[in-house]
């Protein structure tokens, strides 16, 4: 296969993959990212009682608690995260999280504050639940808690006494609230004390107190009682759930089917009750019945749990691991490259290959349930090594592939893009369950694109870019990088797949950039004034476009135009700087892309000898160029917009280290040097220049 129909072949790969992926959808093949649900029937004239258990983890929900079991072989299943302020909740952040019906700022009752703290309005004893107060008293009803006083302890410092007047005191429910919270005492993960027992018989004696008046149940974690964060269980029961009907619980704050957030519970409590929410908008939504629901809807909202929080907890270990294992090979076979001239750069091209593919192999790992091991955390590096290793072979043995020193990495890149574009459409179940992936568990995201998914799918786009631009004539390149842009923009704003504001204006302006590399056109203010109005636009047009959509219905592009409207988006837009700012702040790891991102513009400019075999393959010099810009705009966009640099590096870096070790010299590699832009000119000129 010669290089333009290999260019030509990886291109429509791409293209098509998302295409018939995206048909798959329309067609009920494949799973959408927002289920198909049904509401949870409400009702006006019986309680709704939230129970609100700190640590209650799916792995306690087993016959050895009879009543927990049974709600949940029942009722309706989900696993929950409780991302309140902090990334570990404790259990009164998360009661004001619900009461409040956002993340609350407070530094909260018994979360380890050394000066007694608000608790609720003006210091009062009682949590403040203005979310579900409010509301309540407006539709002629109450709110009613039970152990959510904070009562001062031997040294006066508030605290909670959920033993006493809690669950385990067997609270009487106010008839005349329609919404009651009942806080119980926290459990422990793994537990199998008495306590565990206690609460859930108590909570026999409260079903049996519910179920005379056809009340609606619903038990929920409560905070974190580990150090680290896990997902918790999540249990709703209805007068009208019978015994063989179970259902998966989903929202559309998650639209992932058995996964919820905290901040749903309090829009929940209210459409239970059939309380309107008010004037005010809430975060979260509520909580609606999958349809049809698999047919053990607790034993899946447990594995999910057991998923997405092993995903959270192993990442640092897993991708350890994996940098323990590539890196020094990689290392090894750069030495024998410098200091051994002869020694054949074998070592050198798999290292790079394999460490360039290790994005994607996180997330085909995800295809075999690894965190159902024994030991899951071998099981996931060897399932990310085992398909990275994969991924680098279909690379290097490709038909022609070998023909050109960018062949194998263009082929890993379009493999990659393939993986990660037809994930997100297919409702991201790989990216859930990925070390790289969306890290639901900490509210990172839990649908469509994340920032760290985007910089992998924006660094493989650029390599197979700089191969199209090498390989193809002028029309041609220009022809394949426009559809390779434009289906990454799609791929990124739109609602059934990315929704993923951050990722329009820095792909708009890497494709443009190149894009004027194709057609020869210098990089001059001019044209980049252009570039840079026309992302705007397209960023512009598709939040637009998402807001039209309704309020139910929209992402999180339309709910900024919607904080336009109202006024309050240069809070959102201070915000997500501050944020992006504190992590580079706070994780020094991070100022690693930092200098990799300016050592990479040095780089472009200067062009040390070293670097020579690079710019002899001709799309090399423009798309290096419009990676450095297009990563900053990711970047300065993006609240944790670093992350996506660094991942576009992880893709880059490694497929310009194989380029080097598969081309033997300045004109070797296959490459015909050809004039492109900003690269014209014998020894290309930097973009600009």
């Amino acid at each position: 296969m010669g290089r333009r129909a290999l260019g030509w072949t990886l291109v429509l790969t791409v293209l098509g993959s998302w295409c018939l992926a995206a048909l798959a959808v329309v067609a009920g093949l494949a799973p959408a990212q927002a289920p198909d649900s049904r509401p949870l029937p409400a009702s006006a004239d019986a309680p709704v009682v939230l129970v609100g258990i700190p640590g209650l983890t799916w792995d306690l929900v087993d016959e050895s608690t009879p009543t927990l079991h049974r709600l949940a072989q029942q009722g309706g299943s989900a696993a929950l995260v409780l991302r309140g302020p902090d990334e570990v909740t404790c259990s009164a952040d998360a009661w004001l999280t619900v009461g409040t019906g956002s993340r609350t700022d407070r530094e909260a009752l018994g979360c380890g504050t050394e000066a007694p703290p608000p608790w609720g309005p003006e210091g009062t004893q009682q949590p403040d639940l203005a979310a579900l107060s409010g509301p309540a008293q407006a539709a002629g009803t109450c709110v009613a808690t039970h152990g959510l006083a904070a009562e001062p302890d031997a040294a006066g410092t508030p605290q909670l006494d959920t033993a006493t007047t809690g669950l385990l005191a067997r609270p009487t429910l106010d008839p005349s609230c329609r919404l009651q919270l009942v806080a119980a005492p926290p459990v422990l993960e793994g537990d199998r004390s008495e306590t565990l027992a206690d609460v859930d018989a108590a909570l026999a004696d409260l079903l049996e107190q519910v179920g005379r008046v056809e009340g609606t149940v619903v038990v929920s974690g409560m905070g974190q009682t580990a150090f680290d964060a896990r997902a918790q269980a999540l249990v709703v029961t209805t007068p009208g759930s019978p015994d063989d009907d179970p259902t998966l619980l989903t929202s559309g704050s998650t639209r992932q089917a058995g996964l919820v957030q905290l901040v749903d519970l309090t829009p929940t409590l209210l459409q239970l009750a059939d309380v309107p929410t008010g004037s005010g908008d809430l975060p979260g939504d509520p909580v609606a019945a999958v349809a049809p629901s698999p047919a053990a809807p607790s034993a899946a909202a447990a594995d999910l749990a057991d998923a997405v929080s092993d995903a959270k907890r192993l990442a640092p270990w897993a991708l350890g691991a994996l940098a323990v294992i590539v890196l020094p090979l990689l290392a090894l076979g750069a030495a024998l490259r410098r200091w051994a001239p002869g020694h054949p750069p074998g070592l050198l091209t798999a290292a790079s290959l394999v460490l360039m593919s290790l994005p994607a192999g996180t997330f085909l790992a995800g295809l075999v349930p690894w965190w159902r091991a024994g030991q899951p955390w071998p099981a996931l590096v060897a399932l990310s090594l085992g398909a990275a290793i994969l991924v680098a072979c279909l690379a290097w043995w490709l038909p022609g592939a070998r023909r050109s020193a960018l062949g194998p990495p263009a082929v890993v890149a379009a493999l990659t893009l393939v993986v990660l574009g037809v994930d997100t459409i297919w409702s991201s179940r790989l990216g859930l369950v990925s070390v790289l992936g969306l890290q639901p568990v900490t509210a990172g995201r839990f649908y469509g694109q994340g920032n760290v998914g985007y910089g992998i799918l924006l660094g493989a786009l650029l390599v197979l870019m700089a191969a199209v631009l090498t390989w193809l004539p002028h029309r041609g390149s220009a022809l394949a990088v426009g559809l390779l842009g434009v289906g990454a923009l799609v791929l990124g704003a739109a609602p059934q797949a990315g929704a993923d504001f951050g990722s329009v204006p820095a792909t708009a302006v890497t494709t443009g950039l190149v894009l004027l590399a194709a057609l020869e056109v210098r990089w001059r203010i001019r044209s980049l004034l252009l570039v840079g109005v026309g992302a705007a636009l397209l960023a512009a047009l598709a939040m637009v476009l998402d807001w039209l959509r309704g309020p139910e219905r929209r992402t999180h592009l339309g709910a900024f135009v919607q904080s336009v409207i109202d006024g309050e988006a240069w809070g959102i837009v201070t915000r997500k700087l501050q944020q992006s700012v504190g992590i580079v702040l706070d994780y020094p790891l991070s100022w690693l892309a930092v200098v990799a991102l300016v050592a990479l513009a040095v780089l472009v400019v200067r062009r040390p000898s070293w670097s020579d075999p690079l710019w002899t393959h001709a799309g090399v010099a423009p798309v290096t160029a419009a990676a450095v810009v297009g990563m900053t705009v990711a970047w300065v966009l993006n609240d944790s917009g670093i992350a996506a640099v660094a991942l576009c590096l992880t893709v880059l870096l490694p497929a310009g280290v194989a380029v080097l070790a598969l081309s033997p010299g300045a004109a070797g590699g296959g490459a015909t040097p050809r004039a492109h832009g900003p690269a014209a000119g014998g020894r290309a000129a930097a973009p600009g220049r």
